[in-house]
């Protein structure tokens, strides 16, 4: 598999580690669960349940510890009920268990869950998100298929909802005539990623590639083999279940939790950091307001400040919650700035003989980021 593996990280480096583009998650604070009724307590369990999701799709973690559930509703800003049209059965289908007859919708405090999480030490993920390609073939019993962005399927359905629950946004191959001549069932199922490769080549936008082998067998359920493909390395994992929603979600949290490791940001130790950035292509008004709301905009940073505003060109400097590094893979993510190289340094004159020592030069100030408007 070592052909494959080089194969797969050159693909990644030209066309998914370069050229990143995000998406903009919407309703990041915003939660449904279902209600069997509307009484306290299952409004209390409810808010429990939205909090801790909203938790984990704004941190990018799983793995939340440390964080005591019974304050959810302090942090609700709105909720309301919405009538379900048929009460629908939980899940798992219990017999003599209560109908779920609405759904509780919340809106959390943005601002009280950040301070919540920064004071815990956890990460903050901002709602620009990388795009994730998803071709996952399914051998149901009868059919054989690969799912396509048009397909009406529960079982994308499924997929998508896990995606929503993490804020993940997922793409799915339009799968015409000129892909279903590069990608066949048979060579995502027998593990022949390199057709796979060649046709995601065409969706630029995605940052990573989630392959899975999704098979139906009579005495465990389904089984899905999943394969991500991203920064140039390839996961492999493997789940079963009965259960649609539980089968996805261990599809989905591991993608989510690797791209939440890259881009979600933990506030300094040592406190807010500064960084000096230049963009070149602010020529009035328009452009500036247009650059410093899209800084102002980033998760990381906490404010912004312009310092020169120069004919095509603006200085700011941002107090961030990160590192020079978090700060670029941030930007990288979209195409509203584009790195530009630093100028060609100008060769010292030497100096001229003198009997006294010369003062030592003054410590030059870090180098800006230098960023094009695009």
């Amino acid at each position: 598999m070592a052909w494959l593996n080089r194969m797969w990280c050159g693909f990644l480096l030209a066309g998914f580690s370069c050229v990143l583009q995000a998406a903009e998650v919407q309703n990041m604070y915003e939660v449904q669960m279902p209600v069997t009724d509307q009484n306290q307590e299952s409004r209390s369990a409810a808010f429990e349940q939205g909090f801790v999701e909203v938790l984990v799709r704004v941190s990018g973690n799983s793995k939340l510890t440390g964080i005591n559930t019974a304050q959810a509703p302090g942090y609700v800003q709105q909720y309301r009920y919405l009538q379900l049209e048929k009460p629908a059965t939980p899940e798992p289908a219990k017999a003599d268990g209560p109908a779920m007859t609405h759904n509780l919708w919340m809106r959390f405090d943005e601002n009280a869950i950040k301070k919540l999480l920064r004071s815990n030490g956890l990460s903050i993920w901002g709602s620009q998100r990388p795009e994730v390609l998803v071709w996952l073939a399914v051998r149901d019993g009868q059919n054989r298929y690969i799912l396509r962005h048009q397909d009406v399927s529960p079982i994308r359905d499924a997929v998508m909802t896990e995606g929503a629950r993490r804020g993940l946004p997922l793409i799915w191959p339009i799968y015409d005539t000129k892909e279903s001549k590069l990608v066949q069932f048979a060579d995502i199922w027998g593990g022949f990623f390199d057709s796979v490769a060649t046709a995601s080549q065409r969706y630029t936008h995605a940052s990573a590639v989630l392959v899975g082998r999704m098979d139906w067998q009579k005495k465990s359920g389904w089984q899905i083999d999943w394969s991500l493909f991203m920064n140039g390395q390839q996961t492999n994992w493997q789940q079963r279940s009965m259960d649609l929603p539980v089968l996805m979600a261990a599809g989905i949290n591991p993608v989510a939790d690797q791209l939440a490791s890259r881009f979600a940001v933990v506030e300094n130790a040592s406190g807010v950091a500064s960084m000096h950035v230049l963009v070149n292509g602010v020529v009035d008004a328009e452009t500036y307001t247009r650059v410093a709301r899209y800084l102002q905009s980033l998760a990381l940073v906490k404010q912004v400040y312009a310092t020169d505003i120069l004919p095509d060109q603006a200085q700011f400097y941002l107090d961030i919650n990160g590192g020079e590094d978090d700060l670029r893979r941030t930007i990288a993510l979209e195409r509203i700035l584009s790195p530009e190289p630093l100028p060609m340094p100008v060769t010292p004159v030497a100096p001229i003989a003198q009997t006294e020592p010369a003062p030592s030069p003054p410590i030059a100030a870090p180098l800006p980021l230098r960023y094009r408007l695009n």
